[in-house]
């Protein structure tokens, strides 16, 4: 028998995820998947299955709806506090600043260590729970070279231990702190004492900037990003959020791997992303809690851009976490998606938004063997349900996670 080789079939459907514009089919139905050493070995229809080797462990699915793991790419997890007055207000028409960050900054900054690390621990605990095994986490709620350093460090101990795959952005420029002189002066400080820092110990894989109308200028944003360039960070972008400003154009000239919200981004905004390797990173949920333009999703999609959904799960515009089936459901029914073009950016689009995509998001041999069977027989309950499809069973490279009841 095949030691370390794991069959799963089932008469339902297989969603194995394509990139947008691949030719091959999206879905399998019935199925079979070879896993071997937490990677994916053959995937295809069960009359295709190899003769050798065999497995020495065979699980049927049944009819379960079964897809790749999700990825989350834009979360904020780590933060003290409750912001769902300030929620409350805005819905009864008061604009909304971003003063709220400050806020939590304060909460944060206040907490103890190891109350912050059980409350993302919690948070990444019920994004598992729903299927997400990929998720980026960022800090920002510290704004100090010291509380960033102490946001990256926690997170990687509410991580630890944890079967998910988390990658690790560093955010010190998504407010401008009340001590600062200006916002100029304190992206400087971003740039030049705390990428320097975080880059040597090995605290973030990616930096990011809030570069929008009343936070950092587009000259903010180039001093920050060329520097986490320089130190070898790769490089994300908080874009055309609350107003266009051209961040879209900057994040593209600069390389960003992904410009994220784009709420108000424009047709020329869209032709700039068309001619470029960035990931439209779209957030539909804050954008609805928001009441706020929904990102131009169908405009991307048919210029080509590859797209990701993602839940940007945080203090003070959605709160909601583990709620990644609910963001494909918004992706396929308030920003004119198919189900299919929602699924496959919450799985394929995701990972490139992260530089996974040679690692997860699909399920092709070499993959790592990331899959979830779903209380739902077709792709198409995510929209139908809309965020009560439920994750029954969870395999992250391989291995199942016992979920909690």
């Amino acid at each position: 028998m095949g030691e370390g080789i794991s069959l799963f079939t089932g008469s339902g459907r297989l969603a194995v995820a394509q990139p947008h514009a691949a030719a091959g089919p999206g879905t399998l139905s019935p199925w079979a998947l070879l896993v071997r050493d937490g990677r994916i070995l053959w995937v295809g229809e069960p009359d295709d299955l190899p003769s050798e080797p065999d497995a020495h462990e065979v699980l049927d699915l049944g009819s379960a709806l079964v897809t790749p793991g999700l990825v989350d790419a834009h979360t904020h997890p780590l933060y003290a506090g409750d912001r769902s007055d300030e929620a409350a207000a805005r819905l009864a028409g008061k604009p909304y600043t971003g003063g709220g960050i400050l806020r939590t900054v304060a909460a944060t900054r206040a907490a103890s260590d190891e109350e912050l690390v059980n409350l993302a621990r919690r948070r990444l605990m019920a994004e598992l729970a729903a299927g997400t095994t990929a998720v980026e986490c960022k800090s920002g709620y510290g704004l100090s070279t010291d509380e960033e350093i102490r946001s990256l460090q926690l997170i990687a101990r509410a991580a630890s231990g944890l079967p998910l795959r988390v990658t690790r952005t560093f955010l010190g420029a998504h407010a401008v702190p009340r001590e600062a002189a200006s916002a100029s002066d304190y992206a400087h400080t971003v740039a030049e004492e705390m990428i320097p820092a975080i880059a040597a110990d090995g605290l973030a894989e990616f930096c990011d900037v809030f570069c929008d109308e009343g936070f950092f200028t587009l000259e903010d944003a180039e001093t920050v990003l060329s520097m986490a360039r320089s130190a070898g960070l790769g490089l994300r972008m908080h874009a055309d959020q609350l107003a266009r400003t051209g961040a879209t154009e900057l994040a593209v000239r600069l390389g960003v791997i992904s410009v994220d919200h784009l709420e108000q981004l424009d047709e020329a905004g869209v032709a700039v992303l068309a001619g470029s390797d960035s990931v439209a990173t779209l957030l539909p949920a804050p954008a609805l809690v928001m009441r706020d333009h929904l990102p131009p999703a169908r405009a991307l999609l048919d210029s080509g851009v590859t797209v990701a959904l993602a839940s940007d799960a945080n203090a003070g515009t959605f709160g909601g976490w583990g709620q990644m089936p609910l963001v494909i459901g918004l992706g396929a029914t308030a920003l004119g998606m198919t189900v299919d073009e929602a699924l496959t950016a919450a799985t394929v689009g995701g990972a490139a938004s992260l530089g996974l995509s040679l690692e997860r998001g699909r399920l092709a041999p070499g993959l790592t063997a990331d899959f979830v069977a779903w209380d739902a027989e077709h792709e198409g309950a995510f929209a139908l349900q809309l965020g009560a499809v439920r994750a029954q069973r969870v395999w992250v490279a391989g291995r199942e996670v016992q979920l909690e009841s």
